[in-house]
């Protein structure tokens, strides 16, 4: 396994989910076939809510097809009960009960018969995988594995017995239970983490989300009462058994509100002027249940519709196991064509996963997924590491520009600080290697606002949680011109060994003893963060490999120079005790041998040591598996110590007289060996205890070794321990020693030490691994781009690539001695121009072609091109919204698409209502772009992007300046190119974001647009109707752009055949002011709504488009954002100085005014008021940015 083992001793139950639905499909075109992979699913929240947002338009024949992966069994038992009782007839009448069922701690007798009832019926189809695919739910629930069947059963059966056991155990286990639900509770007084549910609306969600946890760990059930029913009494049995025990371990902070969208029941409803602060616990209880029954609605509906006999538009596919063994497995699978894996099913079980042949296998009539256009990972990174992720997730995601994997994290109280550490690396480095990158990273915005959980950091003490939800997408996804995703690089050999060394020395930054004694002195809390490794040696090689399929370079010489680094390596104290492990794993994978390990050397010292474990061997191979038994006598008194210390790592090691080897990649299972054979034909067969740690076996532990290891000392001893940690020191050392020894035998005891040439229960010969071996690309492969790095191979500066000349007309102006010229064609691809011919180049990342440097070889025909990348912060391209053709479809690369009638419009009738708009809003804004306000200029079109809509939101609102215009007329120089109409504002409550629902009509030399323009002119520029905006040129080439992605993202109808853009081969469709970027496909289409809300405007009607505008927010992993008190207590739009200074804006209430007619502050003579009044009521916040301008 690529994660360490952990001992399991503190863990918890999570059944319910802690962050709000999202819709999985957001991202792909709106007909594409979602093949989803659910790694770490937890409850089945996104599924529901994905079919709901599916469930009209376009999308609504979308085919759904969900692989479910999770460690938890029960978790998947509890997700298979919920989906079965929404087939079943009747489901929309039983909501109520499996509400219940699914979120409260004890039932009524009603939910509880149903529960019982149903797994009866579960328990009778699933004797066989045979029995449960031909049964009713078999055509839409799958079962990956005949192992994942069986322990669903098995724990379907354990519900059950809760009813058939007798009074006095029944009574004894309700006594367990209750006293279980009271000791799990938190012991802290006030948890909150529900309110982030709230999204822009969460500081009204704080007091009622700490009011509704309390209650419902008192009452074991949502409810805005702090009394529980007496007819509620059952045990709820599915919370009762999961890899905590037979009995409830679920965890302390669980609360069902967090599932949902808060936001809907604080934000007033259109025709309502309530504010947020009479908003009642009742309310927000009663919109989560009916948010759960309109999702499950959506999903009963769909799945009565289905039958055995028609395809499917939902299939909902189910793995019991590790989420990085079934991503190697499902890789595998494909490669091989075969069922049977060498991947282990999960942590502590012996067994490898073989998934259901009859849909895996080479017969299967209908294949399955085994590559996904949506990878969604939970918050797995904070459990497993985002590296462990990235390397198993990126072989399996489909090379499409839609296709995306998700990434969450919940820990970490400094967001800008987090994702590096995480990567052990620089952002834009790892995705270069990966070929993965965060879509932000190169967008510099997201439509996602994390505003409640930067309103915890203000609010409270000691934050330890920060929830970031990242977009990753392949490399070069967002460029039209590039048709290979798997677009290859080129790195110089000792650059790439000095990234491998750095990615080293950061994965294995605990062993720096001189890091951890600072980290520790500076931070005591540190402690615990020290504790938390998610990397060993077999980590980093898969790694390696993952880079070895993409990467071009001599990878020979790349992993001499990295092992002599390695070797020489004083920074990680213990990091050398851990190298035979390292040598062996990159030898097992295919990666690189070192020599001392090659096949000769290896033979040589079998010839010449004639060591004595191998007496009897007739060859020795490069690797051996040693297995270790630890007798459950010696390992049953320190079970509680080891569950005392929470989830310590554990490793081998082998000791000698002079020497110590430590392993990090091991295996273990509680079981039995039966061994058959002697000397090198010598076999163990492991038969696994199923009660596992609560039983009476053996532990049982195997490694893999270098034979040459165990070949120079004649008395070594082979140990199990902890690893060594500042927290397992404190909790450990007292009682196992400073080496942390849990156990240590004799290597020639033959009762508790096995050298085997196979795994044990191996059906092949030798290591499986030599199935999985890795080749590298070869070395000249067209089309690769040469990457160089700074110095220290931290960070990549520039681009290479080598144009050959081919056409006729560019040869003879090249050999003519005509000097090329290099023109940016988009933020990825240039263009070379030679004469009246150009070709286009696109790169992995943004470059900036006017720092181009070329090299020109006339008699050879070629140009090399070297351009430097383009990603500090604030340096964007007009195009800075990728539309990208995909088939006959559109794909969105940075904007997610929105389901804009699903999205709840609330009411701006009462501003005071909408106190949250403004701090919301103004979270476009990072603290950088705040300080700009000092500056005459910004040089930021994304920015002045930024600043524009913040004037329409605030217009929109009514917060600032009265009465919302009609239009807003976005013009450069006084030319209007586009009209924008807003209909309501809503929430996008997947992204906590707020979204106008827009209609646009650009400008075009149309006849039948400007006549109907001409008969409303008198009424739409009237007065206060009509809102101007002054846009400078480049960002009205980025509004077209905009326009585009914006029209495309809310879209319910289909491309003609004859659309525009496939016509004429280009989106947007011109960059002129005035015509139009957008299509005609949607013109016209949904106008009812708009002609409802401005009747006035019908002849518009046949010509507006209509638009989901968000606001691009600051990205919090990247830099610091504003804090929300700064918008709270001052109404000043966070603008560039610029902005304040030539668009002549009020800085307090946003008033236009001419030349002359506002205010300016007579300190720093850069912000300007059209009032006094404005200029006392705004000085609290500008008091803080007033800078006298230097003299």
């Amino acid at each position: 396994m690529a994660h360490p083992v952990l001992w399991r001793g503190k863990t918890f139950f999570y059944p319910i989910g802690n962050t709000s639905a999202v819709c999985l499909t957001q991202d792909l075109c709106p007909t594409e076939k979602a093949d989803v992979l659910l790694l770490g699913c937890g409850d089945p929240r996104h599924i529901l809510y994905t079919v709901y947002t599916n469930s009209t338009g376009s999308q609504a024949s979308r085919k759904l097809d969900f692989t479910c992966c999770d460690l938890e069994s029960a978790v998947i038992a509890r997700n298979v009960i919920l989906f079965t009782l929404l087939a079943d007839e009747g489901a929309a009448q039983r909501v109520p009960q499996i509400w219940n069922i699914f979120f409260h701690f004890f039932l009524d007798k009603a939910s509880h018969d149903l529960l019982i009832s149903q797994c009866r019926k579960l328990v009778e189809l699933s004797s066989d995988l045979d029995s449960w695919h031909n049964g009713p739910y078999g055509h839409f629930l799958r079962m990956c594995a005949g192992d994942t069947l069986a322990e669903l059963r098995r724990l379907w059966q354990l519900y059950v017995k809760t009813t058939i056991c007798s009074p006095s155990e029944a009574k004894a286990f309700e006594s367990a239970y209750a006293a279980d639900v009271k000791a799990s509770k938190a012991k802290f007084g006030f948890v909150f983490t529900a309110s982030r549910a709230a999204g822009p609306l969460s500081m009204y969600a704080l007091k009622m989300a700490g009011d509704h946890f309390n209650i419902y760990w008192e009452t074991g059930i949502c409810s805005a009462v702090p009394k529980r029913p007496s007819e509620v009494s059952h045990p709820n049995p599915t919370l009762a058994y999961s890899m905590v025990g037979d009995k409830f371990g679920v965890h302390y902070a669980t609360d069902p509100l967090s599932c949902f969208h808060l936001a809907e029941a604080f934000a007033p409803a259109v025709g309502s002027a309530r504010h947020p602060k009479q908003v009642t616990l009742k309310d927000v209880v009663n919109i989560c249940k009916t948010q759960f029954s309109r999702w499950c609605t959506s999903v009963s509906k769909v799945l009565r519709s289905q039958s055995p006999s028609s395809p499917n538009l939902l299939i909902i596919r189910c793995f019991v196991g590790d989420a990085l063994s079934l991503c190697q497995a499902l890789g595998y699978s494909r490669t091989t064509k075969s069922s049977s894996t060498p991947f282990p099913v999960a942590p502590w079980n012996n067994a490898c996963i073989t998934l259901d042949p009859d849909a895996y296998g080479t017969g299967a009539q209908s294949p399955v997924p085994t590559t996904f256009n949506i990878i969604d990972t939970s918050n797995l990174l904070d459990h497993v590491g985002v590296l462990n992720i990235l390397a198993v997730t990126s072989p399996i995601l489909q090379r499409t520009p839609s296709a995306t994997l998700y990434t969450e994290g919940l820990s970490g109280s400094s967001p800008e600080e987090v994702l590096p550490q995480q990567l052990c690396g620089d952002i834009a480095t790892i995705g270069l290697l990966l070929g993965l990158i965060p879509v932000s990273f190169v967008s510099q915005f997201t439509n996602r606002s994390n505003m409640h959980e930067l309103l915890m950091q203000f609010t409270t003490d000691n934050v330890t949680q920060n929830h970031e939800r990242l977009a990753w997408k392949l490399l070069g996804g967002a460029e039209k011109l590039l048709t290979d995703l798997d677009c290859p690089i080129d790195i110089a050999a000792e650059q790439l060994a000095g990234v491998f060394f750095n990615i080293y020395l950061n994965m294995f930054s605990h062993e720096n003893m001189a890091r951890k004694l600072t980290m520790v002195k500076q931070s005591p809390e540190s402690i615990k963060l020290l504790g938390i490794i998610h990397y060993h040696r077999r980590s980093f090689v898969e790694i390696l490999g993952a880079v070895k399929r993409r990467v071009i370079t001599d990878w020979d010489s790349t992993m001499n120079m990295l092992h002599d680094k390695i070797q020489n390596d004083r920074t990680l104290l213990t990091g050398m005790n851990f190298y035979q492990d390292l040598c062996c794993q990159l030898h097992l994978l295919g990666i690189f041998t070192v020599k001392w390990m090659s096949l000769q050397m290896v033979q040589e010292v079998h010839r010449v040591e004639r060591p004595f474990i191998f007496r009897d061997w007739k060859m020795l191979p490069q690797t051996v598996c040693i297995v270790l038994v630890v007798p459950r006598g010696h390992l049953q008194p320190l079970l509680p110590n080891l569950d005392g210390a929470g989830t310590p790592v554990l490793q081998c090691d082998i000791r000698g007289a002079t020497t110590l080897n430590t392993f990090s990649r091991i295996n273990t299972v509680f079981g039995t060996v039966k061994i058959s054979g002697k000397s090198d034909g010598k076999t163990a067969a492991i038969e696994e205890d199923v009660t596992r740690r609560y039983g009476s076996s053996p532990l049982v532990v195997w490694f893999w070794v270098p034979s040459v290891a165990l070949s120079y000392e004649n008395r070594l001893s082979v140990g199990l321990s902890v690893l060594s940690t500042p927290a397992t020191c404190m909790s450990l050392g007292m009682k196992l020693g400073l080496n942390l020894s849990l156990f240590r035998a004799d290597m020639g005891d033959e009762r508790l030490v096995h050298i085997l040439r196979q795994r044990p229960n191996a059906v092949s010969e030798g290591p499986v691994e030599k199935s999985m071996q890795i080749s590298s690309r070869p070395m000249k492969t067209p089309g690769a781009t040469f990457v160089r790095l700074d110095r220290e191979c931290k960070k990549p500066l520039s681009f290479t690539t080598r144009v050959d000349i081919v056409e006729p007309e560019m040869k003879a102006s090249l050999t003519s001695g005509a000097t090329p010229t290099v023109n940016q064609v988009s933020m990825h691809s240039i263009a070379i121009v030679l004469g009246d011919k150009s070709l286009q180049f696109p790169f992995p990342l943004p470059v900036d072609a006017k720092k181009a440097k070329l090299r020109i070889a006339r008699k050879s025909l070629y140009i090399e091109i070297t351009l430097p990348l383009k990603l500090a912060l604030g340096e964007t391209d007009p195009d800075m919204f990728p539309v990208i053709p995909k088939g006959g479809d559109l794909a969105l690369w940075n904007t997610h698409r929105v389901n804009l009638d699903q999205c709840m419009p609330f009411s701006i009738t009462n501003k005071k209502a909408l106190d949250w708009v403004n701090p919301h809003v103004s979270l476009m804004f990072s603290q950088r772009e705040r300080r700009m306000n000092q500056s005459l200029a910004s040089g930021s079109t994304l920015l002045d992007v930024k600043h524009t809509l913040h004037i329409i939101f605030a217009h929109a609102s009514g917060t600032a300046d009265g009465k919302p215009p009609l239009c807003y007329a976005l013009q450069e120089e006084h030319k209007i190119f586009v009209l924008l109409y807003i209909t309501d504002l809503r929430l996008d409550v997947g992204s906590h974001a707020v979204v106008a629902d827009a209609w646009v009509m650009p400008s075009s030399p149309l006849s039948a647009k400007v006549e109907a323009f001409n008969k409303v002119s008198g009424h739409v520029m009237s007065g206060s109707n009509m809102k101007q905006l002054g846009i400078p040129v480049e960002e009205r080439k980025a509004w077209m752009h905009l326009l585009v992605a914006a029209t495309e993202r809310c879209r319910t109808w289909e491309h003609k055949t004859n659309c525009e853009y496939r016509v004429q081969g280009a989106i947007p469709l011109t960059l002129e002011p005035d015509e139009s970027p957008i299509c005609s496909c949607g013109a016209g289409v949904g106008s009812e709504a708009f002609v409802k809300k401005y009747p006035l405007l019908r002849p518009l009607a046949p010509h507006v488009t209509r638009a989901a505008i968000s606001p691009l927010f600051a990205l919090s992993y990247m830099e610091k954002v504003g804090r929300p008190e700064d918008a709270v207590t001052t109404k000043t739009p966070p603008m560039p100085a610029s902005a304040a200074a030539v668009r002549h804006v009020c800085a307090a209430c946003g008033k236009e005014g001419g030349f002359g007619s506002l205010l300016i502050c007579s300190r720093c003579k850069v912000v300007r008021y059209c009032s006094a009044g404005c200029q006392r009521e705004d000085w609290k916040g500008h008091k803080k940015r007033c800078v006298a301008p230097s003299s």
